[in-house]
């Protein structure tokens, strides 16, 4: 009885990546057929179970009612299946699996330099990475957990505070003893330097150079220059082998800055209202392990903000003390 009233299982992994994908064409790229394979498959499921699965306007489509409460059962289902698989092969190998979704920048700014302190802490524990680039949203269903700029009302997700987004001007200390800090061109601190500066930007940075200085009141040096990245991390490493100021991520720097490979080209830094968080899906139970690596991760970064906050203390009263003489 319960097999002929549930469709087939080809048909329902058909229907899940339409419904997912919101279009027929993508679906037949990801499940590798083609397009009218894949009308054909969703045209039978909607005959066998009676009932229309998505409203068709030309080449848009979109879930019916039964489509979308369809839809939410099968990745359910589909997730849970695929978590109890993934726990069992890691079983075999007596080790836990974590999957971790940041920016390449993080990974390897943030993450990377704190990995033999992971080993440590979570000796059994074995972690996987998984970049993501600003045109990706969500989370796939392969990732434990994600660190995002997230939206409060995104579906299906679990999401705990990780950072405020902070935005500050970085640089070497060897760069910034050779050319000043970037909020005193005017002051003193000159006469002995070179009143010019290099910004290193990357070329789709959301936040660019125009609207730090607008958000700080600074202005750009005269005879300042400019080299420009199409990756971040470049202008992290360029910043930190004194080729320039780079316009860097409290999320991503804080560890350089911490280990003094960074140092702030001006005092100011800007907080634009929006908060990073650590996301994991709510379609299927958090494994202890999970929960273990995302309590890890935000209590690393809440002592990277405390750490910093005393830094950037100490660096002002310094900076006014030297102001006085």
């Amino acid at each position: 009885m319960l097999r002929r009233r549930i469709p087939s299982a080809n048909s329902l992994f058909t229907f899940e990546a339409v419904a997912r994908l919101a279009s027929f064409s993508d679906a037949a790229n990801e499940l590798n057929v083609t397009q009218p394979a894949i009308s054909r498959s969703i045209n039978g499921l909607e005959t066998h179970l009676g009932y229309p699965l998505f409203e068709r306007h030309g080449r848009w489509i979109k879930l019916t009612q039964n489509g979308d409460k369809l839809f939410r059962a099968t990745s359910t289902a589909f997730n849970t299946i695929s978590s109890s698989m993934m726990e069992i092969e890691r079983r075999k190998d007596n080790l836990e699996s974590v999957t971790i979704s940041m920016s390449p920048s993080a990974v390897n700014y943030w993450f990377i330099p704190r990995m033999r302190q992971f080993k440590q802490k979570f000796p059994a524990i074995s972690l996987n990475f998984h970049d993501y680039g600003k045109a990706d949203d969500g989370l796939p269903s392969n990732v434990d957990l994600g660190i995002r700029l997230s939206n409060p009302l995104e579906p299906d997700m679990h999401r705990w505070p990780f950072a405020d987004e902070e935005i500050i001007a970085l640089c070497s200390p060897e760069y910034i003893s050779t050319h000043g800090p970037l909020d005193q061109l005017n002051s003193k601190f000159d006469h002995n330097r070179q009143n010019t500066h290099t910004f290193v930007e990357w070329v789709d940075q959301r936040f660019g150079l125009d609207e730090f200085l607008k958000a700080t009141g600074l202005k750009i040096p005269e005879n300042a220059s400019f080299t420009k990245f199409s990756d971040y991390s470049s202008i992290l490493q360029a910043a930190i082998q004194g080729q320039g100021i780079a316009l860097a991520w409290i999320t991503e720097a804080s560890k350089q800055l911490l280990d003094g490979k960074l140092v702030p080209a001006c005092a100011q830094v800007v907080k634009t209202g929006r908060r990073y968080h650590v996301l994991a899906s709510n379609l299927t139970p958090m494994r202890p392990a999970v929960e273990d690596v995302r309590d890890w991760l935000i209590n690393q970064m809440r002592s990277d903000r405390k750490k910093l906050q005393n830094l950037f203390k100490a660096e002002r009263a310094l900076d006014n003390a030297e102001s006085v003489r």
